[in-house]
């Protein structure tokens, strides 16, 4: 008999079939092994059976979904990722790595966003009337642990996070009130409330991309603020003290309105959605109003468990250096080494200031794309002169925090004798190029 598995990854997707894929194809690319991948969506005909547990939900409620996965699932530890995120390959290892305190009953990672790069998120923290705080922990820092509060909680983003099953038994899972919005800093609270301790781990991260859905276009435009008032309505109400929830309710509107009134100054919207989408806001907190809120009984706290046992699985991390007329080749040997379970990289640049953009290609590998002159990381200057070499070198440097590189190739045919000749048969498609080690590069 098949052993269970200790950890259970699961994915909810709602009308995004080619993003589920990317996202099932990436976490194949995970360097441990003994976890299970559980995908509950409305579109269950597009994965790989082979690979994922499937369960089909066709209602639009984030909550309901995340608990259909939670009974579902074989595994002590639970983690969650979106289907428009991208977990990088230690991900799952970094974010679990704090259970070894069994105290713990929860772990939150970074989430870098659309371009792959830039922070989107950090640590945050709620307060009784879910406004997000800034914590001021840094991307190289190492796991922080939060002391249980009633007041307060770090939150565990819901496209990057990990619980053991136990603490999520305990406090009745996912309130399914929160179909939308502040369901994860609601879990979060009620899992501080409940005696647990919960980690950030700015080492765990993913890119999240921000996907187009019923709630928002792709240029993070929102298409009703109704859902975000019904929950901030439904949180108030929930945790916060009666005198708090005018206040609270007035500050998040004038937030929304803030923001609204940035992204029409950018062009992204008109005036007239301006007041339409007030009116939404202000339908939501109706709504909030008049519902009733779910009782959420808090059981025992469970015993302690031993922590996940994380078995390792080691995998090369090979960078394909070259320009923009290098892309065929580098394409043919990205499929050929990610068919073979190497972490791959497709570095392509052209002779320009552009920024770095990071993704995935659905063939099963990383990208990245931009100027040889152009920089990656905000603090960097807008022009910087590089060789082809010392921009590999500089990509090299800030992958290393992320998902160090082991080799990197070049598509120049090689004819010096000193220059490294992988033996190893999966990496015998690159025999006869440039490859070198990152020690050497």
């Amino acid at each position: 008999m098949a052993k269970a598995p200790e950890i259970s990854v699961i994915i909810v997707s709602r009308d995004r079939p080619d993003d589920l894929r990317k996202v099932l194809s990436c976490l194949r690319f995970q360097d441990i092994s003994g976890y299970e991948v559980i995908v509950v969506t409305n579109t269950p005909g597009v994965v790989d059976r082979a690979f994922a547990r499937v369960f089909d939900c066709d209602e639009a409620n984030i909550s309901v979904a995340r608990n259909v996965g939670l009974h579902a699932a074989k595994g002590r530890f639970i983690a969650y990722c979106d289907d428009d995120a991208l977990p990088d390959p230690p991900w799952l290892r970094r974010l679990l790595a704090p259970f070894t305190d069994p105290d713990i009953g929860g772990t939150g990672g970074f989430t870098r966003g659309r371009n792959g790069i830039s922070l989107q998120w950090g640590g945050v923290e709620t307060d009784l009337v879910g406004e997000a705080h800034p914590l001021d922990i840094a991307p190289q820092s190492d796991p922080v642990v939060f002391a249980p509060s009633p007041k307060s909680a770090p939150v565990m983003i819901g496209t990057n996070c990990a619980f053991r099953k136990p603490a999520l038994q305990q406090i009745g899972g996912f309130d399914p009130a929160f179909a939308y919005y502040l369901d994860d800093s609601d879990i979060s609270l009620r899992l501080s409330q409940a005696g647990w301790k919960l980690a950030i781990v700015p080492s765990a991260e993913v890119h999240h991309g921000f996907a187009a859905g019923p709630y928002r276009a792709r240029n993070r435009v929102p298409k009703t603020l109704h859902p975000y008032g019904k929950s901030k309505m439904l949180f108030c109400r929930k945790h916060a003290p009666e005198s708090a929830l005018a206040p609270a309710l007035a500050r998040f509107k004038a937030l929304q309105s803030a923001r609204l009134e940035k992204q029409m100054r950018s062009g992204l919207t008109e005036p007239q959605e301006l007041s339409r989408l007030i009116t939404t806001l202000e339908a939501g907190y109706k709504a909030g109003q008049n519902l009733p809120l779910s009782p959420m009984e808090c059981g025992a706290q469970p015993p302690a468990q031993p922590a996940p046992h994380l078995t390792p699985t080691p995998r090369i991390h090979v960078l394909l250096a070259g320009r923009k007329a290098d892309n065929s080749w580098q394409m043919e040997k990205g499929k050929i080494l990610s068919k073979q379970g190497v972490i791959v990289t497709v570095l392509t640049l052209t002779c320009s200031p552009a920024y770095m953009q990071a993704g995935f290609s659905e063939h099963g590998f990383w990208t990245l794309k931009g100027g040889q002159f152009g920089k990656s990381n905000r603090s960097e200057p807008l022009f910087r002169w590089r060789t082809l070499r010392g921009k590999v070198i500089a990509e090299t440097e800030r992958l290393a925090r992320i998902n160090p590189v082991d080799f990197v190739a070049y598509p120049q045919k090689s004819t010096q004798s000193d220059i490294f000749s992988p033996q190893n048969d999966v990496m015998s498609c690159l025999n006869g190029f440039v490859v070198e080690s990152v020690q050497s590069v």
